[in-house]
């Protein structure tokens, strides 16, 4: 079965497929980095609420990892396995590709074409590996170690890629850089077909009374364990479970993915959130996005150890009891972080903290201005002012300090886009070629600068009615309290503004901690995410009765979708105290840890030898 004429090495196929695998993932967490921070941006995105976007996110997860089904099902009958990758290799690039045009429907476009793209293409790429090497070979597990390598390495690197394209280029170039990604790993997969056709032959010789090879469609499952790989005593002592049992078992443990996915899948939405705003770094909360993958290629070797050393001893924990393990951690890690916002949300803030940091008014703000006082109508006009875009002119944004001429031409876009300038406008302003470097105070004063923006957006046909309130500016504080302190006035009137500025602003202050707090946080969950995920398919197959081996794996498929769905959580990151929200995740974890360790015996007596 292997293209290797060595039995003891491993094909050249592997290695085709680890690079193919890596930077399709390198595309696919590019854009996870990316997607819900592009939502909220003002600027270049379309000034979505946390919210908004997080139920977006959500959906598309749900979506993704239930794709696999269909996708997986085609290749197997249908198309062959390299067939069905380069298809979805095909969708993902069309996918990313749609995502660097700046337009709300190319976003429901290109969403569709990644699930398409992740459903032909992930489930099926993991099985050519496995393909590569005949049943029993004992080269197979390492190759799956190799191979999980391949993905935490695209998914350290692309949001590191992406932080730095988006700092210096903007968020469409970045998403264009994801879908060169894509170029490659399908060129690569093109290029050295002949190294992996062979992976094809499996499915050609396959009977009914042959079990299908596992496949793998989270990007954290490393194993490929078929049943025909357990030993005969192990594999009699399942015999010997009655089917009910086997199947109650594993509805737990379907219980425990869902909570899992909830709760690990908050990376992309409210984690990204937390980095971005709440963490004392000089980078985006996409940078963040890099901290899990690291961890993972730092602790797998370690905890691989481990488990041969405590297996040598025949102390190995059973897989029910790693889980529950992996649970716990999975609960201390946003403990954890629950911690870690708590520190943040006790911080002293008054006038002189407010020349600096940042400011966020959401719904959780709104209720303790009701608090203080803050008569309704004031609170309501907050809530509820919208721009000419139909975007929201205090609720959600984020006001920052600007410090050079570049920044603070982004916030005076935002600026024009409530007060309602035309696409084209739009278009010439966002275009408009910024000095990067340009501080506040330098050689050329912010006036002058003024100035010059407006001859050359009077030259490309800007109305003067626009360029006029742009002049306007030439003596704007560009400060976060002062911008806000405008909004407010804007909104509810100067009276109001002055009255009760510094409650809204006391309230609204982001407050900021050490990212030592997410990187060992992120350290803790993925050391749980170990000991959880990449057992799951596995587990699935040894322990389903064969006669309904298929609809579990269904079962696995659906629990993981919604888990994934559940991410939707997020949307109570705005009403809640963050530590309030990382403590209701981590609670969730808790009683599924607490639900393990009750079953644990039943589970073990269900699941014999695993």
């Amino acid at each position: 079965m292997s293209n290797s004429s060595d039995p003891k090495k491993h094909p050249k196929g592997l290695y085709v497929l680890f690079a193919t695998e890596m930077w399709e993932r390198f595309s696919f967490y590019s854009m996870l980095a990316l997607f819900t921070l592009y939502l909220q941006d003002p600027v270049e995105g379309f000034s979505w609420t946390p919210a908004q976007a997080t139920s977006l996110y959500a959906n598309y997860l749900m979506f993704v990892y239930a794709s696999p089904l269909i996708g997986g099902f085609l290749a197997d009958k249908i198309l062959g396995y390299r067939k069905a990758v380069m298809i979805g290799g095909f969708f993902f690039m069309a996918g990313h590709g749609l995502l660097s045009i700046p337009a709300m429907w190319a976003v429901y476009a290109a969403l569709t074409c990644l699930v398409i793209g992740n459903g032909f293409f992930k489930p099926n790429v993991s099985t050519m590996v496995g393909n590569l090497y005949p049943e029993g070979s004992h080269l197979k597990d390492r190759a799956y170690n190799i191979f999980y390598m391949g993905i935490n390495i695209g998914a350290f690197l692309a949001p590191v890629v992406m932080e730095i394209v988006k700092a210096n280029f903007g968020f469409h170039p970045a998403f264009a850089v994801a879908a060169f990604g894509m170029v490659i790993s399908v060129g690569i997969l093109w290029w050295f077909k002949s190294e992996v056709e062979r992976a094809d032959e499996l499915a050609q010789r396959r009977t009914k009374v042959e079990e299908p090879t596992i496949q793998d469609v989270d990007d954290d499952t490393v194993s490929d364990l078929p049943p025909a790989n357990l030993d005969e005593q192990a594999a009699s002592l399942m015999a010997s479970v009655p089917n009910w049992k086997r199947v109650a078992a594993l509805i737990v443990i379907f219980a425990i993915v869902i909570v899992f996915w909830m709760v690990f899948h908050q990376n992309g939405s409210t984690l990204t959130y937390w980095a971005n705003d709440n963490t004392g770094w000089n980078v985006s909360g996409i940078i963040s996005n890099a901290i899990n993958p690291f961890w993972v290629v730092t602790l797998t070797f370690p905890l691989v150890w481990l488990w041969k050393y405590l297996d040598d001893r025949g102390k190995e924990p059973s897989t029910p009891a790693k889980m529950g393990f992996g649970m716990l951690l999975v609960a201390c890690s946003f403990f954890f972080l629950s911690y870690a916002a708590y520190v943040g949300e006790s911080q002293q803030v008054d006038s002189s903290t407010f020349g600096s940091g940042s400011f966020r008014v959401n719904e959780r703000v709104l209720s303790y201005l009701k608090d203080e006082g803050v008569p309704e109508d004031v609170i309501g006009k907050l809530r509820d002012a919208k721009g000419a875009d139909k975007n929201n002119v205090v609720l959600e944004r984020k006001f920052s300090t600007d410090g050079s001429f570049s920044s603070a031409f982004s916030s005076i876009v935002i600026d024009q886009r409530l007060e309602g300038v035309t696409d084209a406008e739009l278009v010439k302003l966002n275009s408009l070629k910024i000095e990067k470097d340009g501080k506040f105070g330098g050689d050329d004063s912010f006036p002058a600068y003024i100035d010059k923006a407006v001859a050359e957006l009077k030259k490309q046909g800007v109305r003067d009615e626009v360029l006029k309130r742009i002049e306007g500016y030439k003596d704007a504080s560009f400060k976060s309290s002062d911008k806000l302190k405008a909004a407010v006035a804007k909104v509810a009137g100067p009276e109001a503004s002055e009255r009760y500025s510094s409650v809204i602003l006391e309230k609204s202050y982001q407050f900021l901690v050490s990212p030592w707090w997410l990187i060992i946080g992120y350290g803790i969950v993925t050391l749980g995410e170990l000991m959880l995920s990449p057992m799951g398919l596995s587990l699935v197959s040894k322990v389903a009765p064969i006669n309904i081996r298929g609809l579990m794996m269904g079962g696995w498929f659906v629990a993981t979708a919604i888990g994934n769905k559940l991410t939707m959580i997020g949307v109570y990151w705005s009403i809640w105290k963050q530590s309030n929200f990382f403590l209701v995740l981590g609670l969730c974890a808790f009683a599924m840890a607490i639900l393990l360790a009750i079953l644990l015996k039943p589970l073990k007596k269900a699941m014999p030898g695993v």
